[in-house]
């Protein structure tokens, strides 16, 4: 026979009622293991004495106050009309045993209904708070992927903007000379010195910032005569000074004529 094989309380509580209810017996009558018999028999038996024993007084002072026969005949017979009356209340009493053996298989049945109630209520409300924690949780690592994929997505815009800021940003240098600000070089991953040597670069590609040629300005014109009857025929100027050609008067004078610009004729 299958019995439910439990440990919790609420289990051992099914299993005993279960046990209780199915080891029950078939309904059998007996009478001397009935106490409710045994209750009747007594009473019955102890009227039957009495009636007994007043039939006997009664049958004796007919008789002058002697015992006989007769008195002791009544007083049986009377006796036995007792037991009759006891043996006539058998079948209900039996019917009595008999309800009470239904009602009390009805009484173990209802107390195991409620029992596996209750129980299945508490299996329904563990399974319910499973069933919620089980979502919960499932709830909680949704929200953990979603907010790793925006971490994820934000980390790859960010990414990008800094790679676009990064190639914008030396694109700018290394086309214009242009010096990026501390704010323009964090945002752009760019450290100073490779900024700087990006635009060291542009301006040695341009030539910015060389010795440029000496610039010569030149002017001929019919100078005046120097005192020793030279002329100045050509005035040379470059970025260290003035001076003159070979062959010309004097060089302080072709400085004069310089600075104070061509004489007039």
């Amino acid at each position: 026979m299958d019995t439910y094989r439990h440990t919790d309380p609420a289990d051992a509580e099914l299993e005993m009622l279960y046990q209780a209810l199915m080891g029950r017996r078939d309904f059998s009558y007996h009478a001397a293991e009935d106490p409710m018999y045994r209750s009747y028999a007594d009473r019955y038996v102890q009227n039957g004495r009495l009636a007994m024993r007043d039939a006997m007084g009664s049958a004796a002072a007919l008789t002058g106050g002697y015992g006989s026969s007769y008195a002791q005949a009544v007083g049986q017979q009377t006796f036995d009309e007792y037991l009759r009356q006891l043996s006539e209340a058998m079948p209900e009493l039996y019917g009595m045993a008999y309800q009470r053996y239904l009602d009390e298989g009805e009484s173990l049945r209802d107390r195991y209904d409620l029992a596996y109630q209750r129980r299945e209520g508490e299996r329904e409300q563990e399974r319910a708070e499973a069933a919620a924690a089980y979502q919960r949780e499932r709830d909680a690592l949704a929200d953990e992927r979603y907010r790793l994929e925006q971490e994820s997505r934000q980390a790859q815009q960010s990414y990008k903007q800094r790679q676009d800021s990064y190639q914008n940003l030396v694109k700018l240098v290394s086309t214009s000379g242009y010096s990026p600000t501390d704010a323009e070089l964090s945002a752009a991953g760019l450290s100073r010195a490779s900024a700087e040597a990006l635009r060291k670069e542009y301006e040695r590609a341009k030539g910015i910032g060389l010795a440029a040629p000496s610039a010569v300005y030149t002017r001929s014109a019919s100078a005046p005569r120097t005192s020793s009857g030279s002329s100045a025929a050509t005035v040379h100027k470059t970025v260290s000074g003035a001076k003159t050609s070979k062959g010309s008067g004097n060089s302080s004078a072709a400085s004069a004529g310089f600075k104070g610009g061509l004489p007039k004729r």
